[in-house]
């Protein structure tokens, strides 16, 4: 299996989006052309795994596919366009008939409605399609942010789930008495701040607001095509939260999960780092904002698909010291009390 030439697929979405068939529509020299023929495909789509629990969300929360969308583009056939449900997706695995034998292009989006689209009509894909440099890309805007940031608490995290997605370019093997089986590796397409609060006192305190730098975006490509692909349009605000109620017994270590946009907040290097958090308490104690820093220095971006850990750690004097590290979507298991 090949990876996807993006700006191929897109080019032919432009193209042929609303046409019933894609007759007309060119494939590239020295592709095979397809025949006419149709076959049965099986795609296995593992639930993506999510190594650090929280009480909500779990791993199982983070990683569910609520509904998952299939487009198949192919020349000189109609497109298939196909939904799935969490019920149909039991087993891991699910089957397409009559998918054209030969070259195609294949997109699969889950939990779409995450993001406040709905892709039925082709025609809606259509319209989030951009020119970014003679690429096309779906750019995705929330300019009021509406669907992210979400914190991972019970009254926050999407009843739709988080969205994912993963693009292909294959070839459809003719018809035998075996279906051909297609891996999908789903990504998601936003990061997770996974943010470590420690107490360093022996008494407790109660955390009642929390206020993030500039950092936080507006938009997203809704399928990358490098390690970091953020839309150089996208907007950064701040971010807080002032009526929540965090306690955290002395020595002890509570955690909250934030669900944002991939974010390239920091181009200039004579600035001082939009990646930063402050916190106050319920008696008025006020932890001014420190960056997110590291041994390699202060964090510039947040790529999609990945988790960043952020170490906080309250001390008497009104003291936060802070870290990062930027892992895959995976960690320690680490068990906190529930809070809104």
């Amino acid at each position: 299996m090949r990876h996807l030439s993006y700006q191929y697929i897109m080019a032919l979405l432009a193209a042929c989006l609303l046409s019933a068939t894609f007759i007309g529509c060119t494939n590239e020299a020295n592709e095979p052309i397809a025949d006419g023929r149709t076959a049965t495909i099986r795609l296995n789509i593992p639930m993506l795994e999510a190594g650090t629990r929280t009480t909500p969300p779990t791993k199982d929360q983070e990683s569910k596919i609520n509904h998952l969308r299939v487009i198949i583009l192919s020349q000189g056939a109609t497109s298939i366009n196909q939904t799935f449900t969490a019920d149909d997706l039991t087993g891991g695995s699910i089957t397409i008939d009559n998918v054209p034998v030969g070259p195609v292009q294949m997109y699969v989006i889950a939990n779409e409605a995450s993001l406040g689209k709905d892709y039925s009509d082709l025609a809606k894909l259509q319209e989030d399609i951009t020119n970014v440099d003679g690429t096309r890309k779906v750019l995705i805007k929330d300019e009021s942010r509406t669907y992210f940031p979400k914190r991972g608490s019970e009254k926050e995290f999407p009843s739709t789930g988080l969205p994912m997605e993963w693009m292909g370019e294959l070839t459809i093997a003719p018809p035998t008495d075996t279906a051909q089986t297609i891996e999908i590796e789903l990504v998601r397409a936003v990061a997770k701040l996974n943010i470590l609060m420690s107490n360093a006192l022996t008494t407790p305190i109660e955390i009642s607001e929390m206020t993030f730098g500039k950092f936080f975006g507006d938009r997203l490509y809704l399928f990358g095509t490098q390690k970091l692909d953020v839309p150089t349009d996208t907007s950064y605000e701040t971010y807080s939260y002032s009526s929540i109620s965090i306690p955290i017994n002395g020595g002890e270590t509570v955690q909250l999960a934030l669900y944002i946009y991939p974010s390239f907040a920091w181009t200039e290097g004579t600035q001082i780092s939009p990646y930063n958090i402050g916190f106050k308490t319920k008696t008025g104690k006020e932890y001014k904002p420190q960056s997110f820093v590291n041994d390699y220095g202060a964090l510039n971006s947040i790529a999609r698909n990945t988790q960043i850990n952020i170490h906080a750690t309250l001390s008497t004097s009104a003291n936060v010291e802070i870290s990062f590290e930027v892992v895959p979507w995976v960690g320690k298991s680490v068990e906190v009390p529930p809070f809104n």
